[in-house]
């Protein structure tokens, strides 16, 4: 079966409804690759894509409002800098005509590189089900639970995604290739207004995560080259990479150190 609800209030009924009978897509690209490999077989679809007002970005009281159908070429349109760059370094063009920022939320692949910029910018996401209405959480432990797995019950669906206005970000990622350019290591860096750091990565553990005492280290520090250096030698011990077709361990271990000095010398020159 093929749902494609129009309005927001008949999504969540319809989520409510199905549940997992039905696999919920708006832009359907991890999706597509999934079934393409035989690993999801879906019973029905919950197409996101004409609900009104599902893709609108906003900006208010120091906030941008990410609707959950924003894609990755609207969202690489926004003047946050590690958000910005990490939406434009997504797949090919199609990719990111078609592909959405709650789609990476969603899957929570530990190489999402629009999950590594959320990261680092102390995100939050709302999610809303019939049954309980709505409610936000942050984009770090709260969402992220397990390898590809999150905090949203299945009854419920990610509505909007938010990101302050005021944090300084950098960004940078480490690919094969230009095109479907899957990460090997990718890193977002944010500063809070109140010299709070976020530092965080992609591909180097069972889920994109940050770094809590190499961001210890920083908080509320001026820069230095030896702040820096201890910085990235903490990151290397808080990763814990794996060996597969794209990387070994060692390197990818040596680059979090590389681009965490990397960005960090960027965020400095802010």
């Amino acid at each position: 079966m093929f749902y494609q609800p129009q309005t927001l209030e008949e999504a969540l009924e319809l989520r409510g409804r199905l549940r997992d009978e039905a696999i919920v897509v708006k832009g359907g690209t991890d999706v597509l690759v999934a079934m393409n490999h035989g690993v999801l077989r879906p019973r029905s679809f919950l197409d996101l894509s004409q609900v009104k007002g599902f893709d609108v970005i906003e900006r208010d009281d120091g906030w941008i409002s990410m609707g959950a159908g924003a894609t990755f070429a609207q969202v690489g349109q926004l003047d946050v800098g590690c958000l910005r760059e990490a939406a434009l370094s997504v797949g090919g063009p199609q990719i990111r005509n078609a592909g959405t920022i709650a789609g990476n939320l969603v899957s929570a692949s530990p190489a999402g590189d629009g999950c590594v910029a959320l990261l680092a910018l102390d995100a939050q996401v709302e999610v809303a089900s019939v049954a309980r209405g709505s409610r936000w959480l942050r984009v770090n432990d709260e969402w992220f639970l397990a390898y590809r797995k999150t905090a949203l019950a299945d009854d419920e669906l990610i509505t909007r995604v938010r990101v302050r206005t005021d944090f300084q970000s950098a960004w940078y990622k480490i690919g094969k290739r230009g095109a479907v350019n899957i990460s090997v290591v990718c890193c977002a860096v944010g500063r809070s207004p109140d010299g709070c750091y976020y530092l965080a990565f992609g591909s180097v553990a069972f889920r994109p995560i940050r770094t809590p005492q190499a961001e210890e280290l920083l908080n509320g520090r001026a820069l230095t080259d030896d702040l820096i250096a201890c910085a990235a030698e903490s990151v290397m011990d808080e990763v814990s990479p794996i060996d597969d077709q794209r990387a070994g361990a060692a390197y990818r271990r040596a680059m979090c150190g590389v681009l965490t000095r990397r960005l960090l010398r960027e965020l400095d020159r802010m």
